[in-house]
């Protein structure tokens, strides 16, 4: 699967995205907000989450639905490095691609929707002038049960597109111009718990010891 590298941070609700444009010799360019809405998959036991999986699927802006499955989540410094493949598809069908690779995990028809999150997504790519580099991504998520709103959480992702992600050593010591000046502007130390998670617990589960998806 392609592997996936980010910078994550907790911020505050009135934490303002600084201008990052010039930082670490990156251009910026602002794509304004986009509307996320996810629903993550898992079974009753939540094995998938237990066994270091994240299985999803999302629309953007009310689009086109795209399933995504994530595994082998490790840290390597301050960066969460994760394998990701992402299959387009419809809400209620796991793909077969994907429920292929789950079988040694869970019997497929196992799994079924666990936690449904909406995120106001703040979208600035950064590029160095010659390709594009990573895309900051100022996260507002919504935790939901049903319809009902039961918690509210806000987190910074620094994601590094993958042939920056590709070169190891320079491009985290970039990263690490960016965080810091995320952490001038009030963000939180680097963290690698992912929203799946994060929504687990705000539902109730018991997901204690368990930071990545």
């Amino acid at each position: 699967m392609p592997t996936e590298r980010e910078f994550k941070t907790d911020v505050a609700e009135t934490f303002v995205l600084p201008d990052l444009d010039g930082v670490a010799g990156l251009r910026a360019r602002d794509r304004g907000v986009r509307q996320l809405d996810a629903v993550y998959w898992d079974t009753d036991e939540l094995r998938l989450m237990r066994s270091g999986f994240g299985l999803r699927y999302r629309t953007t802006d009310g689009g086109a639905v795209v399933w995504t499955l994530k595994g082998g989540t490790h840290r390597e410094g301050d960066a969460v490095v994760r394998e990701e493949i992402e299959v387009p598809g419809t809400r209620d069908t796991l793909p077969t691609e994907l429920a292929a690779r789950l079988a040694a995990v869970t019997p497929p028809e196992a799994v079924h929707p666990v936690a449904h999150l909406h995120t106001a997504r703040h979208v600035v790519d950064l590029d160095d002038g010659e390709r594009p580099w990573a895309e900051v991504a100022d996260d507002s998520v919504t935790v939901l049960r049903g319809e009902q709103p039961v918690h509210t959480f806000r987190e910074v992702e620094v994601e590094l597109h993958e042939a920056a992600a590709g070169i190891e050593g320079g491009e985290d010591a970039r990263a690490a111009q960016v965080l810091a000046v995320l952490r001038d502007a009030g963000a939180g130390p680097p963290s690698s718990s992912s929203k799946y998670v994060r929504a687990l617990h705000a539902l109730g589960f018991d997901v204690a010891g368990t930071s990545g998806e």
